[in-house]
């Protein structure tokens, strides 16, 4: 596998704050990332892309995030949470993350998820898949 480049897609609607310091995560990862500003469409989510120009996931996750914290899940978690947090009450916050790789595979992350949910995708087999997570069966499933 080549090493993986990430590409940050961040609606211009938005504070850039939280995508500048997930960039310097990725950085000190040893990652290369670049971060793009996108504009918003009209009556469009506010949703973050994070495209990686590897074709499988698993391998990818596993690795990048394990390298952000003790344990995969928990660098993830750290990742997600850090793009889609709100730096203050007043401020808005994009309201879902999409972790796509260049072949297809993607998995779309929302607020308040489970640890569990975290567990499971550094696990996940999202060659060209769409998962999204269920919280009443407790597992991500294809969309």
């Amino acid at each position: 596998m080549t090493d993986p480049e990430v590409e940050i897609f961040w609606p211009s609607s938005l504070p850039s704050d939280p995508a500048t310091e997930a960039q310097g995560l990725l950085h000190e990862a040893g990652i290369h990332t670049t971060c793009m500003l996108r504009p918003t469409r009209r009556g469009a989510a506010d949703v973050v892309l994070v495209l990686v120009t590897t074709a499988v996931l698993e391998p990818f996750l596993r690795t990048l995030f394990q390298g952000l914290a003790e344990e995969a899940h928990r660098g993830l978690r750290t990742f997600v949470d850090r793009l889609l947090a709100r730096s203050s009450k007043s401020q808005k916050a994009p309201e879902e993350l999409v972790i796509q790789a260049s072949e297809g595979g993607r998995i779309t992350f929302t607020t308040n998820l489970p640890d569990q949910a975290y567990q499971q995708a550094v696990d996940l087999d999202a060659r060209d898949g769409r998962w999204a997570w269920d919280a009443q069966r407790v597992m991500w499933v294809p969309v």
